[in-house]
């Protein structure tokens, strides 16, 4: 029962490392092809890319959070320069992939609370709509950035369609390991393809919850 136990560990385990390994393939490469724009001069490019790179988040990961910097240095010199539109966009940006990765939490919470100022403090030196007329640029500031800092909290209902994907993932291989395979380490097929597809099922449930919470 222990080596069944241990090997339904080893599977999950390998399963983990599977997608740990694409989030930072991804994030690496999003990362490279950000710089290369850069390099060659195309920052509206290189935005994209590392916004992309800063979505690729796992816990650790470095080059999502080397992604983020880039963009708040982009941000920076562009507010520098006078671009205000550009800048907003580094820094919106920064924000957007901030809360794309939230869960039941929200990863970065200073690097994000550093973008809801600077968005904030842009969008009040910008000649207000009618309706603003009269408010002072402070004013402005604390309006925008009181909205700015309101998180939207993870879809409950997705949240739990995810943990619920993660459990039959982590449990399907585990009965697959036990059930699909015996002592003398031989595949019993129709076990083995019923725990396999929990599996598959598990995994893909537990993603769609995670891209939607």
């Amino acid at each position: 029962m222990k080596r069944r136990v241990a090997r339904g560990f080893a599977i999950a385990g390998v399963l983990l490392s599977v997608v740990l390994f694409r989030v930072v393939y991804g994030s690496i490469a999003e990362l490279d092809a950000g710089d290369s724009a850069h390099e060659a001069g195309d920052d509206d490019g290189a935005l994209i890319h590392w916004r992309r790179a800063a979505k690729w988040y796992a816990p650790g990961n470095p080059y999502s959070v080397r992604a983020l910097d880039h963009l708040a240095a982009l941000g920076t010199a562009r507010e520098q320069s006078g671009d205000v539109e550009g800048a907003l966009a580094a820094w919106r940006s920064a924000r957007g992939a901030i809360l794309a990765t939230r869960t039941l939490t929200v990863p970065h919470p200073e690097r994000r609370a550093t973008a809801d100022e600077h968005i904030a403090r842009l969008m009040a030196s910008q000649p207000p709509p009618p309706i603003d007329a009269g408010k002072t640029e402070a004013e402005l500031y604390d309006e925008h950035l009181a909205l700015l800092s309101a998180t939207p909290g993870p879809s409950p209902a997705f949240a739990l369609l995810a943990l619920l994907g993660f459990f039959a993932w982590v449990g399907g291989a585990f009965l697959l390991a036990s059930r699909g395979i015996d002592a003398e380490d031989r595949v019993h097929r129709p076990e083995a393809l019923k725990w396999l597809a929990v599996v598959v099922v598990g995994f893909a449930v537990f993603a769609v919850g995670l891209a939607y919470a």
